[in-house]
């Protein structure tokens, strides 16, 4: 395994410590804690590998630049941030982190409900202002209320674990319908436009792909309960930002709890904002999102849902093990 060269993006001290610990002597290593962009590519020219998490622009422009890439290691589940019909042409061979502890998302994705249904945010920042006083705080139940899982699998399923442990009916979209969830807590299958007119809250627990981009748009939105609630702790294309804000506006939507925004990378890296490499849908989708940050009635957290100590030990694990399988020729997780 002498030789090759591995380069790493997005990783904080302590991970790029972790894969010098466990790396040692087997690769050339050189870590940045920046992501990879088409501005600073030549710091990846000389790679046989690269490691990064989703906010590196793995596009066809980018890819074209890095002409002795064999393989990348994404420390994500999904792979939309990387032109996976380039690097097939390319015989780049990708791997991915396909399990890391669906809990901790589904999870996460509970504690943004419980927050909004409960006032908690609210309740928090008065008290430290000195208010001790529950006026105005009144939240709502979700025992009754009927959850639209869109997705079942792992993280899905969990979810619809605990949800009905909180007395939630449960409802859920899937191509591939898992009918232990049926048989054990009592969730019925149905197609999305049904689920939408159905739900109470709505939750998104699938990949980003082409044929699923603005899952929820204005005609989505038209179909719900006034009122609905939205989650997403999958990713940001799934919704419209744009479509989202209005439905907020008019009441369509009450309140949305994300994780994820549409143009995550844009808005993490401000000083490049201005690169001539963006396009004009790219600030426009930008603007969508730095306004549902700034929503009353959206609790944004900054995709952080995966970020648990269990989870991060995982990724970096699994990480490792697909780094050690590109540079020996018996490649592991590949996407």
């Amino acid at each position: 395994m002498d030789g090759k060269k591995v380069v790493c993006f997005e990783t904080e001290p302590w991970e790029q410590e972790y894969f010098k610990d466990h790396l040692q002597g087997k690769v050339e290593l050189e870590c940045f804690n920046h992501r990879l962009t088409y501005d600073n590519m030549h710091e990846a020219v000389g790679a046989d590998y690269i490691v990064s998490f989703i906010y590196s622009d793995l596009s066809h422009q980018v890819l074209d630049h890095l002409r002795h890439l064999k393989g990348i290691a994404t420390m994500s589940v999904g792979v939309d941030h990387i032109d996976l019909r380039e690097a097939e042409s390319r015989h780049i061979v990708v791997c991915n982190v396909p399990s890391y502890g669906p809990n901790t998302v589904a999870e996460h994705t509970i504690a943004l409900l419980l927050a909004m249904s409960r006032r908690i945010i609210e309740s928090v920042e008065r008290t430290r202002d000195g208010v001790y006083d529950y006026t105005g705080l009144s939240g709502w139940d979700l025992t009754g209320k009927v959850l639209g899982i869109v997705g079942t699998g792992k993280i899905g399923a969990i979810v619809a674990q605990i949800a009905h442990g909180l007395g939630m009916k449960l409802i859920g979209f899937d191509p591939h319908p898992n009918p232990e969830l049926t048989e054990k807590f009592g969730l019925e299958y149905m197609p999305l436009p049904e689920l939408l007119g159905q739900a109470d809250v709505i939750t998104l627990h699938v990949p980003l792909t082409a044929e699923n981009k603005h899952l929820l748009s204005t005609e989505e939105f038209k179909k719900m309960k006034k009122g609905v609630v939205i989650l997403n702790t999958a990713r940001g294309g799934l919704i419209e930002a744009g479509a989202l804000l209005s439905a907020l506006d008019d009441g369509t939507v009450s309140q949305a709890g994300l994780d994820v925004l549409e143009d995550e990378g844009l808005l993490k890296e401000e000083k490049e904002f201005f690169s001539p490499y963006f396009k004009l849908k790219d600030y426009q989708m930008a603007m969508a999102d730095h306004a549902l940050m700034r929503h009353p009635k959206v609790l944004l957290t900054p995709h952080n849902a995966f970020n648990s100590r269990e989870s991060m030990r995982n990724i970096l694990q699994t990480t490792v093990e697909n780094i050690e399988g590109l540079v020996s020729s018996d490649p592991v997780n590949v996407v």
